[in-house]
């Protein structure tokens, strides 16, 4: 003989609504999984502080449609703690903004190399000695190339963001000790 139904309509007797029910905060929430939407789909933004291509000293992910400047902050802090004094920043116009710009003067005491955006109201200082360092950004888009390499950091397949961190962490590590491991190798 058939019973009615539970009233949550779970088939199973066991206590809670289903997962359909349960919605997407109780599963972890956009911040939690860092999953954001973009033009080319779901994304993840990754900010690193790199002080050479094979060293990475601080990281952190976001939701693909945030900002980079808010992220700024606790990354460019986390890597004044790791490495101690920082000399200059270098950043594209993405961290063109008055608060990170205070973070770098005031509580890293360093200089920042951050071109204007062309809409700046009140542009910053940007001599022919700034756009000489600025060149040196390319190190941190080659450090990404060489952690693209990496399939798993490069496709994302982690759900959460606690775990691509500890991935994205796990591949600059591993850049970083190949790169030690040449230097030892070498006659």
């Amino acid at each position: 003989m058939r019973g009615r139904p539970p009233a949550d309509d779970r088939l199973d007797g066991r206590a809670g609504p289903s997962a359909r029910r349960r919605g997407r905060a109780e599963k972890g929430g956009g911040e939690a999984q860092a999953l954001g939407r973009s033009r080319g789909g779901f994304t993840t933004k990754v900010i690193a502080v790199a002080c050479d291509e094979d060293g990475v000293v601080a990281l952190d992910v976001a939701e693909g449609q945030r900002n980079d400047a808010p992220l700024a902050k606790g990354v460019l802090i986390e890597a004044r703690d790791a490495v101690g004094e920082v000399a200059e920043v270098l950043g594209d116009k993405g961290f063109d903004s008055d608060a990170v710009r205070d973070v770098v003067l005031d509580d890293l005491d360093a200089l920042p190399v951050i071109p204007n955006r062309s809409n700046r109201k009140e542009p910053w200082p940007w001599d022919d000695e700034m756009r000489e360092v600025y060149k040196q950004r390319n190190r941190v888009e080659r450090a990404f190339a060489k952690a693209k390499q990496f399939r798993r950091f490069a496709t994302r397949y982690e759900k959460l963001k606690d775990v691509y961190l500890g991935v994205a962490r796990l591949v600059f590590g591993f850049i970083h000790v190949r790169r030690l491991a040449q230097s030892v190798n070498t006659p």
